[in-house]
């Protein structure tokens, strides 16, 4: 019986571990499916606001900048010049990227932006 037990156990812990590694080789095949469409993206600050740049469209778009509260007058450009010299059309403000910015006077967006992200000027008054 004690033989039959310590199998069993056995048998069972080898059944959990065997689910575990299929769990993490599932976990590491979705994170390799997804890093691909973020493996041509990359976050510039450039004149004091943060881009996430798509270098494979060369597009960019605002996003948010940990920490920081944007006030007064603010005016995004059409493009901004990475520090690897390219130009990149600024398309879209990302979601919550001038969240709590209650201090913003006004804000100029350029005929280039065509998306504005969930919550990009909530609680801003």
């Amino acid at each position: 019986m004690i033989i039959y037990r310590s199998f069993s156990s056995s048998f069972a812990k080898e059944e959990r571990f065997g689910s575990f590694k299929s769990f993490v080789l599932l976990v590491a095949f979705a994170i390799l499916a997804t890093s691909n469409s973020y493996a041509q993206a990359s976050f510039e600050t450039i004149d004091g606001l943060c881009y996430l740049i798509y270098s494979d469209t060369k597009t960019a778009a605002l996003t948010v900048t940990p920490g920081e509260k944007y006030s007064g007058n603010i005016v995004v450009p059409g493009k901004v010049k990475a520090s690897n010299g390219v130009e990149y059309t600024v398309t879209s403000l990302g979601a919550n990227c001038f969240y709590g910015c209650s201090g913003l006077t006004s804000i100029t967006i350029p005929s280039s932006v065509t998306s504005l992200g969930e919550s990009c000027f909530y609680e801003c008054i």
